[in-house]
């Protein structure tokens, strides 16, 4: 080999070398950085503990804090509610003494004069003994739709027939192959069994809708015979609350005197919010004092009636009773 080849390879071998020294240096300075981020790691780690602590002391910080508020919103709360009983305390020796005061009206809620309104609420009451045994409205519906589940099925065995007809009618009058017979004979492999499944279910149905329409006439033969009554009875209802609504707005809103069992059942003057539910259980009230002749000046229902043997009254007493307590 000559010299200047021997120069070649050396040259070669030296640039090997440099290039292998560059790559050997790239990934120290790799490993150095993946070094120092490992480092990094290891210090962040090593002050968790450290964090731990300061959450642990800031968590029993807020802890006691959040018992000192609880501790205080306790102490006043008792002492709102305090301020609010002698207040109230106040208020009904007030309240004691303007009714003994010379001159003090107290409104009659219950004035009744020659018996109108509880002649109106007697033929309310009416009304509503009349519609004992008459099926409810959901009843009603219920039984109208076995009619229409029957009249349902007769329609589509009828449409399932047809197709069957139709079908055979092809299958009768075409040769074996024809390609009329491609789609007439699935159409009676699907047809046929649905008709007659539907057909199996046409006597229950047909019994089912029979005995539904006999309980539909009955009823609304017994409905026309109680019209007039029931008729009366809703027109009565409307007539006495109307004039006991417009007794209490007038009451309400003027300078005489509440009654005892108003103020006691219902308070002094109706809420700022939900004043016109208020109302409606004013009158509910009211209405519940008129019917049946409530005369207790501090009970607004007087004493509970018999369950069994009034179950009515006793089933208007204890949703009066539910809806006062919203408003006591």
């Amino acid at each position: 080999m000559s010299l200047e080849g021997s120069y070649s390879n050396l040259d070669r071998k030296v640039h090997n070398l440099e290039t292998s020294l560059r790559h050997a240096l790239s990934e120290v300075r790799d490993h150095d950085s993946k070094l120092s981020e490992v480092e990094d790691a290891v210090g962040q780690l090593e002050d968790i503990p450290r964090r731990v602590d300061s959450l642990e002391y800031d968590l029993r910080e807020a802890k006691e804090e959040t018992e000192r508020v609880d501790s205080d919103l306790g102490d006043r709360i008792s002492e709102v509610d305090g301020s609010v009983d002698r207040l109230a305390t106040r208020v009904a020796a007030l309240e004691r003494y303007l009714r003994q005061a010379e001159g003090a009206v107290v409104v009659d809620l219950d004035e009744d004069r020659a018996g109108e309104l509880h002649a109106l609420a007697v033929t309310v009451n009416k009304g509503l003994d009349a519609r004992v045994g008459l099926l409810p409205d959901y009843e009603r519906s219920r039984l109208k739709l076995s009619g229409a589940h029957l009249k349902q099925a007769l329609e589509e065995r009828r449409q399932h027939r047809a197709a069957v007809l139709r079908a055979v009618a092809v299958l009768a009058t075409t040769q074996a192959g024809a390609p009329e017979r491609k789609t007439a004979e699935p159409a009676f492999k699907e047809s046929a069994p649905k008709a007659q499944a539907v057909h199996s279910r046409i006597g229950p149905l047909t019994t089912s809708a029979e005995q539904d329409r006999e309980k539909l006439e009955a009823d609304n033969t017994l409905r026309a015979k109680k019209a007039k009554v029931i008729d009366a009875g809703q027109r009565a209802n409307t007539r006495l609350r109307l004039r006991l609504r417009s007794r209490l707005s007038d009451a309400v809103s003027g300078a005489d005197l509440l009654p005892v069992w108003f103020v006691t059942a219902l308070g002094p003057m109706a809420p700022s919010r939900n004043a016109n539910d208020w109302m409606d259980a004013a009158t509910d009230v009211l209405a519940y004092r008129v019917t049946y002749r409530i005369t207790d000046p501090v009970v607004a229902l007087g004493t509970p009636p018999d369950g069994q043997r009034a179950p009515r009254r006793t089933a208007w007493h204890q949703e009066l009773t539910r809806e006062l307590r919203r408003w006591g």
